[in-house]
């Protein structure tokens, strides 16, 4: 389990645990940062209005980030799929960001090409085209064909395959933090004018041929490039440096990740298209 909350906001702003205690009882009983600051530096032990406030904002994030753990906890063990491993995972994260990647695969969800897909009954075809792409795709696939569940031809049911894998990769917390973290880090935001909103984006003019690292971004102009993309006059997009082969550092990760490689099987690009994967 993390350690209780006050003692990791100590650890966090180097303070003693006492000084944390009383400036969390001052503001459960309704006290502002400036009063305490100013007025209850002896409780305090004299703790300054920035280290209140970061006190403040931390105090709030880690109460509802308990919270939400305790629900999603809930949520996953009402389906009976609480698995020790899984349950250890979500005690351990740190962030919201990371209970809800751990938390995603369990979410109700509205029903996608991928659960259409499983209904159909594509899901042993896509891990099967995984396990062995030795084999042939398309002579495989002619197995799941069946036009009474929407399977209308071999090309239907690869494509529903695929469905099913792209959703299981968005849902795999290890690689969808992995990848976060790597686009924020290099990714770049790109807007353009959506064709035929010239006129109309002219309050978005300085965003009509827009390009920065999305790290750079502050959030006024983050806030302004999605209003113009809310409004329907800004197309944004997320662009990355490719390698020779023209593959971005995201889908080499997504390989590697589920040990997809492009050998000269079959069934090595039904996944991802061969310039995606690395090579033998």
């Amino acid at each position: 389990m993390l350690p209780p909350i006050n003692n990791r906001i100590a650890n966090e702003l180097k303070a003693r645990p006492v000084q944390v205690d009383a400036a969390v009882a001052l503001l459960d009983e309704g006290a502002t940062v400036p009063f305490i600051a100013r007025y209850r530096k002896e409780a305090t032990g004299g703790l300054d209005d920035v280290q209140l406030r970061t006190l403040e904002e931390r105090l709030t994030y880690l109460r509802e980030l308990e919270e939400r753990r305790a629900a999603v906890l809930k949520a996953i063990e009402v389906q009976d799929k609480l698995a020790p491993a899984l349950k250890q995972d979500i005690l351990a994260a740190e962030t919201k960001t990371r209970l809800e990647d751990l938390y995603l695969p369990f979410r109700r969800k509205r029903r996608t090409k991928a659960q259409i897909a499983r209904e159909a009954g594509l899901e042993p075809l896509a891990q099967a085209l995984l396990d062995d792409p030795a084999q042939d795709p398309e002579r495989t696939a002619e197995g799941y064909v069946a036009v009474d569940r929407g399977v209308a031809d071999v090309k239907a049911a690869l494509d529903g395959a695929r469905q099913i894998l792209m959703e299981r990769w968005a849902e795999d917390a290890e690689l969808s933090g992995g990848v976060r973290d790597w686009l924020w880090a290099n990714a770049r935001l790109v807007a353009s004018v959506v064709e035929g909103k010239q006129q109309q984006g002219t309050k978005f003019r300085d965003y009509l041929e827009f390009s920065e690292r999305l790290q750079a971004i502050p959030s006024h102009r983050a806030l302004a490039l999605f209003r113009g993309r809310n409004e329907g006059v800004l197309h944004l997009t997320l662009e990355t440096d490719e390698d020779d082969r023209g593959r971005s550092r995201p889908e080499s990760m997504i390989a590697t990740r589920f040990g997809i490689r492009d050998q000269g099987r079959a069934a090595d690009t039904v996944a991802l298209p061969a310039s995606l994967l690395p090579s033998r």
